[in-house]
C-alpha cells in the first residue's frame, strides 16, 4: 500500500555496497526504519543531504508485508533548517536530540503530539538567538510529560528530598530510593518551570550546568530503557563551558 510519511531523521546506518537504513520517527507510523539508496553522484549527493540528521522529510512508501524493510521513496524536504547545520553550537544540541530520541524511541508507535513536539523543538533551535547554552536542559524537561515520567512536586517541602527512582520528594529518608542532594532537591521544582520562552533567564556555571544535565539523563535511564552513556554528552559538556 503506498503510503506518505513525514519523518525526522534519527540515524543512518550502513547497509550494504547499495543502500543505507534510515531510522525515521514519523507522524504517521511512529519509528520506521526503511532502506534507502546510497548510490553516489549528484542526485545521490542530494537525497544524502536531504537526510541528515534531524531533517523533516516526506516520502511516499510502498508498504509490503512481504519485505522485512520497506524503501523509501523520493525525498521531499518538509521544512529548510536556516542554521542548525551551520552553527557548531546548534548542530551539536541537534545530533543530541538525534541520538537521545533515536535510544528513547527504540521501539515506538505513532504520537502525533510527540512529532509536533520534536518539530516544534527543531524550530526554536533553528531560531534561537538566546540561551542556547540551556536548550538541552529544557529540552529534557518539556519532553518528561511526553514519556509518561514528569516528576510529581506536589509533596515539596524544604525538608523533603527528591527521590530520583520514585519520581517524587519524601521526607521519609529510611525508604530505598536514589536521592538527590538538599541544594539538587530545592532545585527541581523551580527547573521543571524552564521552557523554551524563559530558559535564557536560568543562569548557571559550567558545573552546574554539568550536574543537571546529568541528572536528567539518570532520572531518564531509571525509568525508560536508555542507556547513561551517549556518545554526544562529552561534546555538550565541552561546548557549554
Amino acid at each position: 500500500m503506498l503510503t506518505r510519511i513525514k519523518g525526522i531523521v534519527l540515524q543512518t546506518i550502513r547497509h550494504n555496497d547499495k543502500n543505507n537504513i534510515i531510522v525515521l520517527y514519523t507522524r504517521e507510523r511512529g519509528r520506521l526504519s526503511l532502506l534507502s539508496s546510497a548510490a553516489g553522484g549528484k542526485q545521490g549527493k542530494i537525497r544524502n543531504a536531504r537526510l541528515s540528521l534531524m531533517a523533516v522529510v516526506e516520502s511516499d512508501v510502498n508498504f509490503k508485508e512481504t519485505r522485512e524493510l520497506q524503501y523509501l521513496g523520493a525525498i521531499n524536504p518538509v521544512i529548510s533548517w536556516r542554521n542548525i547545520y551551520f552553527d557548531p553550537m546548534k548542530s551539536a544540541l541537534a545530533f543530541f536530540m538525534a541520538e537521545f530520541t533515536n535510544k528513547l524511541l527504540y521501539t515506538s508507535d505513532a504520537d502525533p503530539a510527540l512529532w509536533d513536539f520534536l518539530v516544534g523543538s527543531l524550530h526554536h533551535l533553528d531560531t534561537l538567538d538566546k540561551g542556547i547554552a540551556n536548550f538541552h536542559i529544557a529540552f529534557l524537561i518539556r519532553l518528561l510529560p511526553f514519556m509518561g515520567i514528569e516528576p510529581d512536586i506536589t509533596g515539596y517541602s524544604p525538608d523533603a528530598i527528591f527521590d530520583l527512582q520514585a519520581g517524587e520528594y519524601t521526607d521519609d529518608f529510611t525508604r530505598k530510593g536514589v536521592y538527590l542532594s538538599a541544594i539538587d532537591s530545592a532545585r527541581v521544582a523551580l527547573l521543571l518551570r524552564m521552557n523554551y520562552g524563559n530558559m535564557h533567564l536560568y543562569r548557571f556555571n559550567v558545573e552546574e550546568r554539568r550536574n543537571l544535565l546529568n541528572v536528567l539523563i539518570k532520572y531518564y535511564s531509571l525509568h525508560l530503557p536508555i542507556r547513561e552513556d551517549l556518545k554526544c554528552m562529552e561534546v555538550l559538556r565541552e561546548l557549554f563551558t
